[in-house]
């Protein structure tokens, strides 16, 4: 073999080997949720919010629905951060219609959401909460519609699972998104919740089976073992705290092809706004620096 013709091989095989290399990292959005609240000086204004994270260095900010939205989308366009999620509340009846009202501010934010962005709808229903069964195929049909309509826009739904809400479980938002049959319409996964309802058994396997419908993950540090009877204080911690291993988590969804954005819950979270946030930040660029590294 010649020289010129081995130079050619090897640089052949260096670029089959780049699509693989560039995957292997942790780049997904990574925002915080709109559950500051708890912190001892936490901001309180959408321009306060908007300038501790971006100093920071979290990519935005959850929406925490209509009231204040636009508030809170100009703060953060102001400091060149996003709103990647909106959480908004989604209540359903027996006649399978919005109130008007309801109806319309939904529209109005998916039509002023940045293209990619997530909706997830926690859900009510004073009707259904103990027929799911009927429930599913009431609110498939509403949520199949603003689907439909958010596709012009860009904009990507999905179902929250929430502790005690209409849809609790990982499983019941993919049955939705199956059931909604839409490309932009998919499922969510919130941690704390995921071990409040569902525990800590079999998570890896269900991130394998699931990964695929989620549209949006959050996180934090949480204590593992029978999640199914902690209070909130043990489920909700900073990222980098508890027994459970968070990082695993998030690598698991990576691995499973998991390309959407990870949000940082805070709910009840006590101490220093800044000073907490400031070390979950640290700890996942550790998280970044630590999946590069493995093989």
């Amino acid at each position: 073999m010649n020289l010129k013709f081995l130079v050619v091989a090897v640089a052949g095989l260096l670029m089959g080997l780049l699509p693989v290399s560039a995957q292997k990292k942790m780049d997904n959005v990574f925002y915080v949720q709109n559950t500051m609240g708890g912190f001892r000086n936490a901001p309180q204004t959408a321009q306060q919010k908007a300038e501790i994270l971006k100093t920071i260095g979290f990519n935005g900010l959850e929406g925490f629905g209509y009231d204040g939205f636009f508030e809170l989308k100009k703060a953060l366009d102001q400091e060149g951060i996003a709103m990647p999620v909106n959480y908004v509340e989604l209540k359903f009846e027996a006649d399978g219609m919005l109130e008007t009202k309801s109806a319309s501010e939904i529209k109005e934010m998916i039509k002023a959401s940045a293209k990619g962005a997530v909706i997830y709808f926690h859900l009510h229903s004073d009707k259904y909460k103990t027929d799911r069964e009927a429930g599913d195929q009431v609110v498939a049909k509403i949520l199949r519609e603003l689907a439909d309509y958010s596709v012009p826009f860009g904009i990507k739904l999905c179902a929250y699972p929430h502790a005690d809400l209409y849809c609790e479980t990982v499983e019941h938002s993919v049955k939705l998104a199956k059931m909604v049959d839409r490309k932009n319409y998919g499922a969510a996964m919130n941690l704390c919740h995921l071990l409040k309802v569902e525990g800590s058994t079999s998570i890896e396997q269900k991130i394998r089976e699931l990964a695929p419908y989620l549209f949006a993950v959050n996180i934090c540090g949480a204590d593992d073992g029978d999640t199914k009877v902690l209070g909130w204080d043990k489920l909700i911690q900073p990222l980098g705290e508890g027994t459970f291993d968070t990082y695993l988590f998030v690598k698991t969804l990576i691995d499973n092809g998991y390309r959407g954005p990870f949000g940082l819950q805070c709910y009840n979270l006590k101490g220093d706004a800044k000073e907490t946030l400031t070390r979950s930040m640290k700890v996942w660029k550790g998280y970044q620096k630590r999946y590069v590294r493995e093989k």
